[in-house]
């Protein structure tokens, strides 16, 4: 027997005889003992050694003196309980079956049925539990045992006792407010003992309020977390999963939940609402009583309850206070949490992946190296034969515990790393002495001890040092052919301390503070790749233009040139970042640079591809998937910005607190109608507390999405107290959402309203397009032409085709077009001219495209990052526009079947530029009318980019295209959009929302 095994049975005398250990008990252990006096099988749960000294012996006895007395046929009662030998001990009858759990892992999944008598079963119990004014705080299947068709709720007590837990925490006397009903919200728990500790209770099954770190919880804490357990029972997994403690908690506090009949379409509809309405976020949402959950489960809800579609949403105002909350209390919570509730799968253990945590510091002077040893030796182990290195974002992310092998074990088993190594660095006058540890997590032992002395000016070749040690000790088990040295590309200790400090900044979406520092590396070693990749992502977090945004992308360009001799994953993320930096320079230089932006794509891709692949669990990887997505989809055939928001959520997944990963997919969710999508970012990303200027932005787009409940929003006087910059962004994230109030007209009126002055050069020159391309999108045509500005000149052939300008003028604007020196604009009147069958005119613009096809003429300029109108560079690009241009003069002479050859002559490798969708949106529109569905179904899966009434003309072509192949959900999709887009349009387009809607109805959607 174990020396805990002796001390047990010491405790327990002659009254039990321990026999066996179960297994099950979490931070517990369990003991099947016979009770000697009346030879029956009991359950004895002693909690860990360790916290003895924590928990007050006289709170625990206190707490299960008080648990005893519930008797209830769905409560495991407790028989006896002790605190001798040091030991806290509690016993329990002996139940022969399985905790719900255990059933969980055999089935995943229960019958309905099944689940909904468990849940009616525990409700009933916690209804009398609360009565006598106890309440649980720890539901969870753990604790729900299974015997037949009779489930028990066990472990009343042992959060309370725990609460006190390095509080000092005292017993006191038991009172109750004469008129406070137990249990009753409102009502103060009996003060048996001082309500002072740390959060307790199991971080997938916390209410938010327990999430929040309050410990005077009543009773609706325990119908939340039942309502967790249930929505386990039919789904399969609880409503909010990730990969750390931290994650779940912020779920719990900011997200609501997807609704279960979304996952399990055979939940009976007053059981779906039961749950939404136990899972409201704010206590006062929710039952305010098990008694009321009880019955609401598969039955008529009592009077007055019967609505329970707000319990789903949830009070907007209760909500943000648990937000608020959150941001004060969470890193209390995940330190008290993650100590006793680890729960969940664990990943499994990489043996070559190592996560270095942050070094203990005990002098201010070098408080730098805390973090910045973590970059310095991840850098420098990275690579090194097997070796893998955790991404110093990942790790300090999610490090909240000393330098000591429990806190090391933690953070292995969060980041699938079977190796960590975490120390301390000691200052001790002119000298420093670093001690660390190499820890094996799997095997719960150390793999080597090492301490190592030198100046404090030097802690550059302590890191060195450190990292030749520790390969040493690894060496002995791995192949480990070489060391790497100087890993982040700077022999140079000035720049390397910079660099550094810009890291942390660069951590905290500190943007200004970090491109400083990096400029002061840059400045100390010109060469450092590293510190120039870094300083072109932090300038390209600020708002630039013009000049200032080309130089941001030649800082990633010259990193690019110096990326020799770093680690493996900080060398990739130069050249990725580097391919980043030259797209958008050869987009906008267009043919005359020379170089071929779809090369560069294609490349660009194949290195993320590899990244990804490489680094599956690396969040910057996956978040420069996304922004390469999400800029420059229309390049590459079979890339959506669907895939770009995959990339950027399996990014925040993995890194929860990194605000940019954010940003894009709010548009994204607009651009897809995804409103509560769009939402649901907002708040994780303002749950953050961002400090950059895309904060207030995002902050006034959540007040146009979520208006304050009573007091319409002015828009006015929101965008008057708003920077132009955080205005123009909030239009660009409103430009594609169809919602009923029009609020991108609205935005771009705001947008059109505000003085020029001070407004950035680059802006400035869009300002005048923000109306009439609003007002073209949403149907109002004549109001479009009347505020057309020749900055929206792309608009006029689509106003001209749709009969909202004056034939002479559209004539005579894109007349002047073919006069310019590049011939750009006149690809954008082909589909007008073929209409008018102006066979003259489009033999000018194929010339003219042929000769700049032979390199005699300039070609147009390319498609930039920010979405201006644009062409790219090389030959097969203009290869494409004459294939065009030469189909739209055979549509003007009546052939068809020519216009279709030339057509499909234009590969998809070389046509995902903006004006591509104009010439597909033409060869859709031929296939369907020659009968050809399923090719023209091919040409409309890809995304139309622009938001100009030609998306919704696609879109209503691909609806018609959907339905008569029989593809009903795309139809339904394609059509809502049309009749969302132009519900308010002019006259000329009703004939298409009437079109739109008949569909809709045809096919049983929402009209």
């Amino acid at each position: 027997m174990d020396e805990l095994i002796e001390r047990l049975q010491r405790a327990l005398g002659d009254s039990y005889r321990l026999d066996r250990e179960l297994g099950g008990g979490g931070m517990s252990r369990l003991f099947v003992a016979t009770e000697q006096s009346l030879a029956r099988q009991v359950v004895v749960k002693v909690l860990p050694p360790e916290l003895t000294s924590e928990v007050s012996a006289a709170r625990f006895r206190r707490e299960f003196a008080v648990t005893a007395l519930l008797q209830h046929p769905h409560i495991l009662p407790v028989l006896a309980a002790g605190t001798r030998e040091g030991l806290l001990y509690y016993v329990m009858p002996y139940v022969a079956g399985e905790s719900l759990r255990h059933r969980l892992a055999r089935h995943e999944r229960l019958p309905v049925g099944e689940a909904e008598r468990i849940l009616r079963e525990m409700a009933d119990a916690l209804a009398y539990a609360h009565a006598q004014g106890v309440v649980h705080r720890d539901i969870k299947p753990e604790n729900i045992l299974l015997q037949g068709d009779h489930a028990v709720l066990t472990d009343f007590g042992i959060a309370r006792a725990l609460a006190g837990a390095a509080s000092g925490a005292v017993a006191g006397p038991e009172r109750r407010a004469p008129d406070d009903a137990p249990g009753a919200p409102g009502a103060r728990e009996p003060a048996r003992l001082t309500d002072v500790g740390m959060a307790m209770g199991t971080p997938g099954y916390m209410s938010p309020e327990q999430a929040a770190g309050e410990t005077n919880l009543d009773a609706r804490s325990d119908i939340y977390a039942l309502a967790v357990v249930g929505y386990e029972m039919l789904v399969g997994r609880p409503p909010f999963v990730g990969s750390t403690s931290r994650e779940v908690l912020t779920a719990h506090l900011s997200e609501p939940p997807q609704p279960v009949e979304e996952l399990r379409q055979d939940t009976p509809a007053p059981l779906a609402d039961a749950l939404a309405r136990a899972l409201a976020k704010a206590p006062e949402d929710r039952f305010q009583s098990a008694a009321e959950f009880r019955d609401a489960l598969g039955g008529t809800a009592p009077a007055g309850i019967a609505h329970h579609g707000r319990g789903r949403r949830g009070a907007r105002t209760s909500r943000l206070r648990w937000l608020v909350a959150a941001a004060v209390a969470l890193v209390a919570i995940v330190g008290g949490a993650a100590a006793y509730a680890r729960r969940g799968a664990p990943r499994a253990l990489d043996a070559n992946l190592i996560a270095v945590a942050p070094f203990d510091v005990l002098d201010p002077r070098h408080e730098v190296w805390r973090e910045g040893l973590v970059d310095v030796l991840s850098a420098n182990l990275d690579g090194a034969g097997p070796l893998r290195t955790v991404p110093p974002t990942v790790v300090i992310r999610r490090w909240s515990g000393r330098p000591d092998p429990a806190s090391a074990a933690e953070l292995g088993r969060e980041t699938g790393a079977r190796l960590t190594v975490f120390g301390r660095l000691v200052g001790a006058g002119d000298s420093l002495r670093l001690k660390a540890t190499v820890w094996d997590v799997g095997a719960n032992r150390s793999v080597g001890e090492i301490e190592l002395r030198d100046a404090a000016s030097r802690v550059d070749r302590l890191a060195d040092s450190l990292t030749i040690r520790i390969l040493r000790e690894l060496n002995q088990t791995r192949a480990i052919a070489s060391v790497r040295r100087a890993a982040l590309g700077s022999s140079s200790l000035p720049a390397l301390k910079a660099y550094l400090q810009g890291e942390q900044h660069f951590r905290r979406s500190d943007w200004d503070s970090a491109a400083y520092y990096y400029e002061r590396a840059v400045a100390e070693d010109s060469l450092f790749a590293p510190a120039l990749r870094r300083l072109s992502n932090a300038l390209s977090w600020t708002f630039l233009g013009g000049e200032n945004a080309a130089e941001t992308y030649r800082h990633a360009l010259r990193a690019g040139e110096r990326s020799r001799g770093l680690a493996p994953r900080e060398s990739l993320l130069v050249v990725i970042d580097s391919q980043l930096g030259a797209l958008p320079i050869v987009l906008l230089q267009g043919p005359s640079g020379g170089a071929d932006p779809y090369a560069i794509t294609r490349r660009l891709f194949g290195l993320l591809d590899t990244a990804t692949r490489r680094f599956p669990d690396d969040p910057e990887v996956w978040f420069k998937l996304g922004d390469a997505r999400y800029h420059y989809f229309a390049l590459l055939p079979n890339e959506t910005q669907a895939r770009a928001r995959e990339a950027f959520d399996r990014s925040i997944a993995l890194d929860s607190a990194f605000a940019p990963s954010y940003l894009h997919p709010i548009d994204l969710a607009l651009t897809a109608q995804d409103v509560n999508g769009a939402r649901r970012y907002i708040r994780r990303y303002l749950a953050l507390d961002p400090q950059d200027y895309n904060a207030a932005s995002i902050r006034l787009l959540a007040s146009l999405l979520d208006p304050p409940p009573g007091r319409p929003l002015s828009l006015d006087s929101a965008v008057r107290a708003s920077p132009f910059e955080a205005v123009a962004s909030v239009y660009g994230s409103v430009s594609h959402w169809m919602d009923s109030g029009e609020t991108s007209v609205r935005v771009a009126r705001a947008v059109d309203a505000m003085p020029s002055a001070g407004v950035p050069p680059a802006l400035a020159n869009q300002l005048p397009a923000a109306l009439p391309i609003a007002l073209a999108y949403r149907g109002h045509l004549r109001e479009a032409y009347a505020t057309y500005d020749s900055a929206a000149f792309f608009i006029l052939p689509e106003l001209a085709l749709l009969g909202a300008v004056p034939p002479e003028r559209a004539a005579a604007e894109m007349g002047a077009w073919l006069t310019r020196k590049s011939p750009a604009r006149t690809l954008f009147a082909l589909r007008w001219w073929a209409d008018r069958r102006d066979t003259t005119t489009l033999r000018k613009v194929v010339e003219r495209l042929e000769r700049a096809q032979a390199g005699t003429t300039t070609g147009p300029p390319g498609v930039g990052s920010a979405g201006r109108t644009a062409r790219g560079g090389s030959g097969a690009v203009l290869a494409a526009d004459v294939a065009s241009a030469r189909a739209h003069l055979a549509l003007a002479r009546g052939d068809t079947a020519a216009a279709l050859r030339a057509l499909g002559t234009i590969a998809d490798s070389v046509c995902q530029s903006n004006l591509c969708y104009q010439y597909r949106l033409t060869k859709a529109q031929l296939l369907t009318a020659t009968g050809h569905d399923r090719e023209a179904a091919a040409v409309l899966a890809h995304e139309f980019p622009l938001p100009t009434p030609g998306r919704v003309l696609w879109m209503l072509e691909r609806g018609r295209v959907a339905e008569r192949l029989g593809e009903k959900a795309k139809a339904i999709d394609a059509y809502s959009f049309v009749a969302l887009a132009w519900a308010q349009a002019d006259a000329e387009l009703r004939p298409a929302v009437s079109e739109a809607r008949a569909g809709l109805r045809r096919l049983g959607g929402a009209g």
